[in-house]
């Protein structure tokens, strides 16, 4: 049984046009316009789903207004059917709430009005250590699930999806069997972001064998690759996770993914921005040295046959130092990257397209289309396809591999 993957909707778009050598923006450019999700970039998206929470959208200004003004997240996100969008409530944004700040009927009406595929019930995160309170918060969510039923009951386009919040494999097991008992056919486990795998792979255990043979299983914000066929064989059927886009600008180090082996990105912060931000700093050297780093860096990756490792690394060095960034581990990880060019080794049209880009730590336009092609290489990595992975330096160890974690 295969697992989809839906991607959580954050605003991840780049612009299409933008030009490294200047970095510059496309002239008279709308980032919502005319800026693009990696649906737009690749030529078959690489995610079989997004997820939209209700909560990132009404803590967006002006885009609810607009969602709502389209009628459809389909069209909002550029994202046409028979491609599926999930909708759920955003429950890490209230859980500290005493009771969630949605209504079901509010949230039956939101999902059938802007055309989501699946809808989520209303539910409530249990990090509490109080018996009780864990009791009113798995109490509060079933109720919130027998009522999403009863308001969708059978007319609305969007199929609905129960939602178990547990705390442990028993009270998981208690609330699936109820979901179950309420007809539910997609049933999903939420509050499980801070689980171990193991812990994971218990609770799913538990519940198995409450499972109907055709029931539909989802796990919010858990994406472990290295155990998906143990997911898939314990019923699981989808999961979403933004862990491995967000992991190209957040991650100290493991930035850039062929398959779980993990390249640290080269760091070139913008030297204006830098100069603000250290006052120390001589705006005028900042930005010669920037230039210097940024022309090495782009010749290099230009001639697949360059030789000029160490004069490059020396350059991308003497601004690293600039901007007190510098360790052993850097100049580590950064001679790795550079002396293997992960960027050759791979398929996807951003990569190969952009090239040594990719693996420059710096704006938006280069961090995000590096957590495009991490999305895009966990996809085929979920789908079976291995990567060519590029060898070790001389000398070194095996290459370093990252579970992915959370």
């Amino acid at each position: 049984m295969s697992i989809r993957y839906f991607i959580p909707d954050w605003d991840d778009r780049v612009d299409p046009g933008y030009d490294f050598r200047t970095d510059q923006h496309t002239p008279d450019r709308d980032p919502y316009r005319d800026d693009h999700y990696a649906h737009q970039i690749y030529s078959t998206p690489p995610y079989d789903g997004i997820l939209l929470s209700r909560a990132v959208i009404d803590n967006a200004g002006k885009k609810f207004s607009a969602l709502v003004d389209l009628g459809s997240v389909h069209t909002y996100l550029r994202f046409p059917k028979p491609h599926k969008i999930l909708g759920d409530c955003g429950a890490f944004s209230y859980w500290e709430a005493d009771i969630p700040p949605y209504t079901t009927r509010d949230m039956v009406d939101f999902y059938d009005r802007l055309d989501f595929d699946y809808g989520v019930s209303v539910d409530h995160l249990i990090f509490a250590h109080d018996d009780a309170e864990r009791r009113r918060r798995q109490e509060l969510t079933l109720s919130n699930a027998a009522e999403f039923l009863k308001e969708h009951n059978g007319e609305c386009q969007f199929e609905p999806i129960g939602v178990a919040q547990g705390w442990n494999p028993e009270s998981y097991r208690e609330s699936i069997k109820k979901l179950i008992q309420m007809e539910y056919g997609y049933l999903a486990l939420g509050g499980l972001v801070r689980s171990t795998t193991a812990q994971i792979i218990a609770i799913l255990q538990e519940i198995k064998s409450e499972l109907r043979s055709n029931t539909q299983l989802h796990l919010f914000g858990v994406n472990r690759p290295e155990h998906i066929e143990t997911f898939a064989n314990l019923r699981v059927t989808s999961f979403d996770s933004a862990s491995r886009l967000r992991r190209a600008w957040m991650d100290g180090r493991r930035n850039y993914f062929l398959g779980n082996t993990a390249f640290s990105a080269i760091r070139v912060p913008d030297a204006h921005r830098l100069a603000r931000q250290q006052e120390t700093i001589d705006e005028a050297e900042a930005q010669r040295l920037e230039r210097m780093a940024l022309s090495a860096l782009q010749a290099y990756g230009a001639d697949k046959d360059a030789t000029n490792l160490e004069e490059v690394l020396t350059v991308v060095l003497a601004y690293a130092e600039l901007a007190g960034e510098v360790t052993e581990r850097t100049r580590h990880d950064y001679r790795e990257t550079l002396a293997r060019r992960p960027w050759n080794y791979c398929d996807c049209s951003i990569c190969k397209a952009v090239n040594v880009e990719v693996l420059i730590f710096r704006g938006n336009n280069r961090n995000r289309r590096r957590g495009f092609h991490n999305t895009w290489q966990l996809y085929r990595q979920l789908h079976g396809h291995t990567q060519e992975i590029p060898p070790p330096l001389n000398g070194a160890a095996a290459p370093e591999q990252h579970a992915l974690g959370l």
